[in-house]
């Protein structure tokens, strides 16, 4: 189960930052006005909304359980603390990710709230992008790029 989670982690990390980028190509254009924000926003937005929310409901499984890694720094938090790449996952990583969950969701919320079109296209670039930045600034960049039930992929990355 643990391995199955671990890679459905791993490859909806790369759904969610394609449907990120999906989304802003479809938001910033319209930034500068003269756009109608149409259906193709509305889905765009809410895809990538959706998708962090899986994505945010995987991490959250492994981070309070199924993870044997979590279990162990969870049960000596104080001396996890004191160890770089243990305090990045307990602390880090999963605070940054909550909070780019929320950016997005706030996107989301608040283009489809928002008057004029204009108005919806900046809110949801606005949004979309911090979320998107958080994403890429908090995503364990030095793991594999790509590792499926336990196994890393060849050739793809690190």
């Amino acid at each position: 189960m643990y391995l199955f989670v671990l890679s459905l982690h791993n490859v909806l990390r790369w759904a969610v930052l394609i449907a990120a980028v999906y989304a802003l190509a479809r938001t910033l254009p319209g930034v500068g006005g003269g756009r109608a924000w149409t259906g193709r926003e509305a889905v765009a937005a809410r895809v990538y909304t959706s998708l962090t929310h899986l994505q945010l409901v995987v991490g959250l499984a492994l981070y309070l359980g199924l993870s044997p890694y979590m279990r162990t720094v969870l049960d000596n938090f104080g001396a996890a603390m004191k160890q770089d790449q243990s305090r990045f996952f307990a602390v880090e990583h999963s605070t940054g990710m909550i909070v780019a969950v929320v950016f997005a969701t706030l996107g989301s919320s608040l283009s489809r709230r928002a008057s004029g079109d204009q108005r919806k296209y900046r809110v949801a670039s606005l949004w979309f992008g911090l979320s998107l930045l958080v994403m890429l600034l908090l995503i364990p960049w030095w793991r594999p790029l790509l590792r499926l039930f336990g196994v890393d992929v060849p050739g793809v990355g690190g």
